[in-house]
């Protein structure tokens, strides 16, 4: 009894180990509260963050929570009651040795071996599910660092900065630049006609097809499917690929510092005011956090949003763009305004009550009848689109030059077995990478150059919405720029040289894209990974 009293070392160890656990456990449950997910290592990073928001939230306590401050607080008393402890042990390494070899053991099997991957051990990025909050945190530290790619040192980023400034490279000419910018990212808005045997009995998207004046507009590549929307979203804001980061995370959740620079930066250097919209609660991917960390002036979510209107369990698009409006109507004339919004009305599943939707679209020819949450699917679709046409045919009327960028963020999960029916059980490169295509086009409602078919990937857009603008370019856009005429597309599932060549490793790459390649991965792991070396002057 004498080794846990109230005077000695082990008490006190007693007293702070609880009483860190308990914190812990607090600081986790108002997190899964309040962005609905679990405690991350980068949490740690973005304090100052939470502590500008910490006033928006209300920290009652629940009757867990209760219970458990109960517990801790007479457990407390308990060791505190204990008599003092007046003869102190001596230092033993019979008992220090074997739990430091334990330690060290665990340590090294952890996080310098492949053992996790062997056992399938993966982070959550939701709940903890089965893994706990240690491992899930553990988890989530061994993947929040990468070894640097081969060659890199921060001395090349600064020769490529160097290189970029000496050759003035800035963005073509423009004759107008617009007053607006708007991009809007479509939830799992898809074409599901660029897959095998998906025929319809109308087109589901004849609006956004029928697109050519003042409009760039083609496929882009993302590097999710079926969710994880979060990933799209960085790659379009910061035009890093997620091919290059640990298989399985998320940049929202694990790598996002304050201050990082990305396109809302770029934008609010030019004069914008930037606002971020989402039609759907703000606990979704740390989003709050993030998009403070990225500078956005304001942000807007489902409860901000005025006369919503509903199909099925989500705001439409249609009421969404609605809100946009009303946004951009509220601002004084000639004010710069970036308007980023994420939609939600096709958020899966697609299985629930057809509520404020009209079946309108439906699968034909072999697959007709065989996939009921496709033809739900694809009516979203049809809504989606017509919404659009709302949206643009407003700002087809505005005065202020605006340009206005749309994709969607990834393929859907719309059935089970539906895309081995239509792609096989084993489909190559080029045929897996049908699962990742989304629609995208650029319009504005002022004389632009005009493109069709172009195909590209996701981390590419911002840069030729930057272009498009008339937006000086930073020197990491002119490297996306010259990197995307070599490699047009790079996502996590594989990447398509500029002769249509797809390729599913970087080693298979013949020597100049490989070269552009590994250029453009340097350059991302100063951004991402080596921050406190990172060349600021080459991303802003």
């Amino acid at each position: 009894m004498s080794s846990i009293s109230s005077g000695g070392r082990t008490g006190s160890a007693l007293k702070w180990s609880l009483g860190i656990s308990w914190g812990l456990g607090m600081t986790n449950h108002y997190l899964i509260a309040f962005r609905g997910r679990t405690l991350f290592p980068g949490d740690f990073l973005s304090l100052r963050t939470a502590a500008n928001v910490v006033g928006d939230y209300s920290f009652r306590l629940d009757s867990k929570q209760i219970i458990a401050t109960i517990i801790m607080a007479a457990y407390v008393v308990a060791v505190c009651l204990l008599p003092p402890q007046w003869e102190r042990r001596k230092w033993s390494w019979k008992r220090f040795a074997p739990a430091a070899v334990a330690a060290c053991a665990f340590f090294i099997l952890f996080f310098q071996t492949g053992f996790l991957d062997v056992m399938q051990i993966e982070p959550s990025m939701w709940t903890t599910r089965g893994n706990g909050l240690a491992l899930n945190f553990s988890l989530c530290l061994k993947k929040s660092s990468m070894e640097a790619p081969e060659g890199y040192s921060a001395q090349v980023v600064e020769r490529l900065n160097a290189q970029e400034a000496e050759a003035a490279q800035t963005a073509a000419a423009a004759e107008t630049r617009p007053v607006n910018v708007i991009v809007i990212m479509n939830e799992a808005l898809s074409d599901l006609s660029v897959l095998p045997m998906v025929e319809t009995n109308q087109d589901a998207m004849p609006f956004m097809r029928s697109m050519t004046e003042n409009t760039i507009k083609g496929y882009a590549y993302a590097s999710v499917f079926g969710g994880t929307t979060a990933n799209s979203e960085y790659e379009f804001l910061s035009g890093n690929s997620t091919a290059f980061v640990p298989a399985g995370t998320v940049p929202y959740q694990m790598y996002v510092s304050q201050d990082d620079p990305t396109l809302v930066s770029q934008l609010k250097s030019e004069g914008y005011r930037a606002v971020a919209m989402h039609a759907y609660r703000s606990s979704g991917w740390n989003r709050v956090s993030v998009y403070n960390s990225f500078g956005f002036d304001e942000q807007m979510y489902q409860q901000d949003y005025t006369d919503k209107a509903y199909i099925r369990d989500y705001i439409s698009d249609q009421s969404n763009y609605e809100n946009l409006i009303r946004v951009y109507e509220e601002k004084e004339a000639g004010e710069k305004l970036f308007i980023f919004n994420v939609t939600m009305q096709n958020h899966s599943a697609y299985s629930g009550d057809w509520d404020g939707l009209e079946k309108s679209v439906w699968l034909t020819g072999a697959l007709e009848n065989r996939f009921s949450t496709v033809n739900q699917y694809l009516s979203l679709v049809y809504e989606s689109d017509k919404a659009m046409e709302y949206l643009v045919d407003y700002f087809s009327n505005v005065d202020e030059p605006t340009v206005l960028l749309c994709f969607g963020d990834h393929q859907p999960q719309v059935a089970t077995n539906f895309y081995t029916t239509v792609l096989g059980e084993d489909p190559d490169v080029a045929t897996a990478e049908r699962k990742q295509m989304v629609p995208f086009f650029l319009w504005a409602n002022y004389d632009i150059p005009e493109a069709e078919g172009v195909e590209t990937s996701i981390n590419y857009l911002s840069t030729l919405l930057a272009d498009t603008a008339g937006l000086d370019l930073t020197g990491y856009q002119k490297l996306l720029k010259e990197t995307q005429q070599t490699l047009p597309v790079i996502n996590t599932v594989g990447m398509r040289d500029a002769q249509g060549n797809w390729y599913e490793t970087a080693e298979e790459l013949p020597e100049d894209a490989a070269a552009a390649l590994q250029t453009y991965q340097i350059a991302s792991y100063n951004y991402i990974f080596d921050k406190r070396n990172r060349i600021d002057a080459f991303f802003r």
